[in-house]
């Protein structure tokens, strides 16, 4: 009987870190694709403790690359001292610790170049940075669950999934890689070095499979940031998920403060599948319209190319009187339409821009083209994007 009662007192911990998955999103049709690369690594992880002192991670070599800019982070990571050993194994454990002020500040020079004007830009540029910087790890998504068991007498104990473990920002941003979990600690750490706060983190059970995200909230609207760009608002996200097979079923949402020294974390409650759909912007004919402007205002600005919609006639193989050449590239973002909200307007108008600018030959038309025309259209949950060149006699 004694023993019996023991084991009734031995708690087995099933934690949902391996179960999470690459949001990859095909946005759009070009001439060429990108293919993330995949690479191993492995870190032990205690197997049985009461607290746990972290020894912190330590690189001689520390820059962290933006586009052009270049940042040097410290050499070191902060030294957290965090009570028992789950807070490296479950996410709403490890958002105290991780998010706590001396991590903060080891990742601010990154934060610092990253802030935007407003938390708008300041949470696009987060994703941009990710998606260049950050590469999904495919070798971690693959090891077990982490299986912890809790003693009567307080002691923890990893028996399976040791390696499993939740990265802190700084070892996520220098190792390069990382699975939801870490990406999630990562983006709410750097907007909370900007000193946004709250933040946002969900924790969500899919039909198939755990996951987790972070989130922000603009306006009253919460807006998903999943690892790769675009920002999305509930709806959409959920959406995102039943195109790849997956159902939400519900997904427990955390507001999380800065705080003296650990974050303060606050379970908001549970989200239902339903619950989604609630904040779900529909996009219109005039956003559209709206964005098309946007680019062709942005042209002017960076070639001196003015706006002419005759231009529109080369899709009917014609050429406007007045003009020697023209051209006209067409490109599908695909599910973007859905993914759409006019809150990231600018954010929206100059990514698509540069989406249809990257290649040499366009840039080339660009700079001996003198006037443009741009046409935005919504195609189910797809935007397509044309671009009209026309160069003068």
């Amino acid at each position: 009987m004694m023993r019996r009662a023991v084991f009734a007192l031995v708690i087995v911990l099933m934690v949902f870190v391996s179960g999470c998955i690459t949001v990859v999103q095909q946005t759009e049709t070009s001439s060429s694709t990108y293919s993330p690369t995949t690479s191993t690594w492995s870190t032990p992880a205690p197997t049985t403790t009461t607290t746990t002192t972290t020894s912190p991670a330590t690189w001689t070599n520390p820059e962290v690359q933006w586009g052009n800019l270049t940042v040097l982070l410290p050499s070191q990571d902060a030294q957290l001292n965090c009570s028992g050993i789950l807070w490296r194994y479950i996410l709403k454990d490890a958002l105290p610790c991780m998010l706590s002020r001396p991590e903060l500040e080891v990742i601010s020079p990154l934060a610092e170049k990253l802030k935007g004007e407003n938390l708008v830009q300041s949470a696009w540029n987060v994703l941009d940075w990710e998606d260049q910087w950050i590469i999904y790890d495919r070798e971690k998504a693959k090891e077990p669950f982490a299986k912890v068991i809790i003693y009567p007498d307080g002691r923890q104990e990893v028996v399976e999934g040791q390696n499993n473990t939740i990265q802190t920002p700084y070892e996520t941003i220098m190792r390069g890689k990382g699975i939801c979990t870490d990406y999630t600690v990562l983006t709410d750490a750097l907007l909370l070095a900007m000193n946004y706060t709250p933040v946002y983190a969900m924790a969500i059970n899919l039909t198939d499979l755990g996951h987790a995200a972070a989130l922000v909230r603009i306006d009253g609207w919460f807006f998903v940031l999943d690892q790769h760009l675009p920002p999305m608002d509930l709806g959409s996200y959920y959406r995102y998920w039943k195109r790849h097979g997956s159902i939400i079923i519900n997904a427990t949402l955390y507001e999380i403060m800065l705080g003296e020294n650990l974050a303060e974390v606050k379970t908001l409650g549970v989200l239902s599948g339903k619950d989604f759909l609630i904040q779900d912007y529909t996009m219109t004919e005039n956003d559209a319209k709206a964005l098309a402007y946007g680019m062709l205002n942005l042209l002017a600005q960076d070639f001196g190319i003015g706006a002419d919609n005759s231009l529109s006639l080369i899709s009917e193989g014609k050429l406007p009187e007045g003009y020697k050449a023209g051209w006209m590239w067409s490109t599908t973002f695909y599910n973007l339409a859905d993914y759409y909200h006019p809150i990231f307007y600018e954010q929206y108008v100059k990514w698509l821009l540069e989406r249809m600018t990257l290649d040499s030959e366009t840039v080339e038309h660009l700079e001996k083209s003198a006037s443009a025309w741009i046409e935005v259209g919504i195609e189910g949950n797809d935007l397509v994007v044309t671009l009209y060149l026309g160069q003068r006699q």
